[in-house]
């Protein structure tokens, strides 16, 4: 009712709305409180569609008369919206969350398995020690980011190292701080008698090189992984994603940098970073990150990553978007050891649309063909249908009739017994749909003889996936759908290093320097307070939960954040 009700028809959103002048049947103000409602509840845009179908007056109160189909509210989000605009609807949607929390108002359940789940706000003495331990671990896993970051000073200086890293985390956690004027703020909140200029602060950190700061990244991370396998975490094989993420936008000379300034797809240019990331159920940290500079081949990026990672952890699948999909990351990957999962590039006279042509020929739906070579994993390429689509802004997003016929609403076991996580395998293909149908039209064959749209490709290594059963017969319909919907669960972890990217802006500083490696620091330091939080969490719910826990975060970006302001830079000069 209160989203419903915002008095937001009056504002003028020309200037965050790409489509301007035209806007469709869904103006801005819409859309607005649609997607207030999606962040409210932790939803994604499937989830969006959907909650609002079952919802008709919910629907009506925000002013739809007809249903928007996921794909609109993907591409208003997603290549609509200004980032700003996105930034003020997430920022909107946390104000009414706290508020709701400060009024004891129940909220629903939050689905989003990147957010915390809200504590009962019925249960005072719960909220409580949360926020108790939460007090206490930080306290312990401070020392992670101080004791592994050095700066290159002569012998004569007269701040302690550690003001500068409290005061660029104290910058980190406030909103819209920048160096130059943040010292100014921190010199009120903390018990040190000095405290570097902000000038200072930014020559002394500018000093530090690409390879030193992805060392000391890679130092806390390490410390961080130790204390987790304390608790029997990350112990095991476990999965990763590699992805590009960009900085905040350049506003420079881009002449002078123009090995480093990339452009992205909505027009602007950046700093562009790549990371490698633990994702699925296990506690998500960032193992590496390092800047993407023109000309740089994906399998370069590939093995910068890997070099160190498969130290520090035991690697068994890295998942990449297609931007990856190339021989050469596949040699990486299997080169270091590790089992690789991404969707790949289908084009008019590839081998892949000739294999496409005689799936239609045949009647086929589903299709595994491998490649094997000796003294290296058997490649495999997966072949399935996409959820049917069209244009029509009413249409019911059900799957179509293949679907219905081949997979029904199943909801499959996972090999351990347990239920996969309440998901369908429509509404699994329905949320790769949204990944994959921004490059939809430029696969398409251009000589019209098959629609590739209408198939995805995946590649893997993984043992797991195979064209036949053990004995090498052709697998029942029932036992290959099974493992073609696992393996899409697989994929679905791979959006967890995009989750991590929109928290880490949260702890990262602003800037206007155009200097690539200030920057870079700026980005990889918040990366390091992100793992912070998770240690933090993990070990939070081991105090409360005991073995008890589950994987959903106890301690949530926001409330980390408003513990660490507390706490960080208020303790004694070292």
């Amino acid at each position: 009712m209160l989203v419903s009700r915002l008095p937001i028809e009056h504002l003028t959103f020309a200037a965050h709305d790409s489509s301007v002048p035209y806007s469709g049947p869904y103006p801005m103000a819409l859309l607005v409180r649609a997607f207030i409602i999606e962040e409210i509840n932790g939803l994604d845009e499937t989830a969006l569609h959907d909650h609002l179908r079952a919802n008709p007056s919910l629907r009506r109160g925000l002013g739809f008369e007809t249903l928007p189909n996921q794909s609109t509210f993907w591409r208003a989000w997603n290549h609509r919206f200004s980032e700003a605009l996105r930034d003020a609807v997430q920022e909107c949607a946390e104000a009414i969350v706290k508020a709701t929390c400060a009024c004891d108002i129940s909220l629903p359940e939050r689905v989003s398995t990147s957010e915390a789940s809200e504590p009962d706000s019925a249960d005072c003495p719960k909220r409580q020690l949360l926020a108790q331990k939460t007090d206490e671990v930080w306290q312990q896993a401070k020392p992670f980011v101080t004791d592994a970051f050095a700066l290159s000073r002569g012998q004569n200086w007269q701040i302690h190292e550690n003001a500068f890293w409290e005061q660029h985390a104290y910058m980190g956690m406030r909103e819209d701080m920048y160096a130059r004027s943040g010292p100014a703020s921190f010199s009120l909140d903390t018990t040190r008698e000095r405290i570097p200029t902000g000038s200072t602060h930014r020559y002394q950190i500018g000093k530090l090189s690409v390879a030193d700061i992805r060392s000391m990244l890679r130092t806390t991370t390490r410390m961080l992984i130790a204390r987790a396998c304390q608790h029997d975490e990350l112990t095991g094989k476990l999965w990763a994603a590699i992805d590009v993420t960009k900085g905040f936008p350049f506003t420079g000379d881009a002449d002078e940098h123009e090995d480093d300034i990339l452009g992205y797809k909505n027009g602007g240019q950046y700093y562009q970073w790549a990371v490698l990331k633990i994702v699925g159920k296990d506690v998500p940290l960032v193992l590496d990150a390092i800047p993407r500079v023109r000309g740089q081949s994906k399998d370069e990026i590939v093995e910068k990553l890997l070099t160190q990672a498969t130290d520090m952890v035991n690697l068994d699948l890295v998942m990449m978007d297609r931007e990856f999909d190339s021989e050469s990351v596949k040699d990486t990957c299997e080169e270091y050891g590790v089992h690789y999962l991404n969707p790949t590039r289908i084009f008019t006279t590839s081998d892949e649309a000739d294999t496409i042509k005689w799936m239609y020929r045949n009647g086929e739906r589903f299709h595994v063909t491998e490649e094997k070579a000796n003294g290296t994993p058997t490649r495999k390429q997966v072949y399935l249908p996409k959820q049917s689509r069209s244009d029509d802004e009413d249409e019911d997003n059900d799957l179509s009739e293949i679907w219905q016929e081949m997979c029904g609403e199943w909801e499959f076991d996972d090999v351990e017994g347990e239920p996969s996580e309440g998901m369908s395998f429509s509404r699994l293909l329905a949320d790769i749909q949204r990944e994959e149908e921004v490059e939809e039209r430029k696969q398409k064959a251009e000589n019209g003889d098959v629609d590739t749209a209408g198939t995805v490709v995946f590649e893997t290594n993984h043992p797991y996936v195979t064209a036949g059963d053990a004995d090498d017969q052709q697998m029942d319909a029932r036992a290959f759908v099974h493992m073609i919907e696992r393996l899409i669960r697989w994929y679905r972890h791979r959006w967890g290093i995009e989750n991590g990217f929109k928290k880490q802006k949260h702890f990262m500083v602003r800037t206007t320097s155009t200097e690539r490696d200030y920057r870079f620091f700026n980005f990889v330091f918040a990366c390091v307070l992100y793992n912070v939080w998770r240690l933090v969490d993990l070990l939070v719910k081991l105090a409360i939960d005991g073995e008890n826990r589950t994987y959903a975060p106890r301690v949530d970006a926001n409330q980390f954040l408003t513990v660490a302001k507390q706490c960080y830079g208020l303790d004694p000069p070292d």
